[in-house]
């Protein structure tokens, strides 16, 4: 099982972010992504896939960019989460 410090490494990769100074935001935008995903009926095998690593990477991101007071995904987060819950089901 991977954990959340390797999962905030696969989105610090996957949103092109180095150093550390952005860790501590960024851990918490994807533990609530990750969340979101895993209470939407994906495995947490299939979140740790390519495709769950790029899902929450865009969940993430998602999050970072939101205006005050908004929570709202992107269309392309919502078709990667499909997807992975397809995946899940079978």
């Amino acid at each position: 099982m991977m954990s959340n410090e390797n999962m905030l490494v696969e989105v610090k990769k996957g949103l092109c972010i180095s150093g550390e100074y952005t860790d501590d935001t960024l851990m918490a935008k994807t533990l609530a992504v990750k969340g979101f995903i895993l209470n939407a009926g994906v495995t947490s095998a299939n979140l740790e896939t390519e495709l769950g690593l790029a899902t929450l990477t865009v969940g993430v991101n998602d999050l970072w960019n939101l205006n005050p007071g908004e929570v709202k995904f992107s269309p392309a987060f919502s078709i990667l989460l499909t997807q992975l819950q397809a995946m899940s089901l079978s």
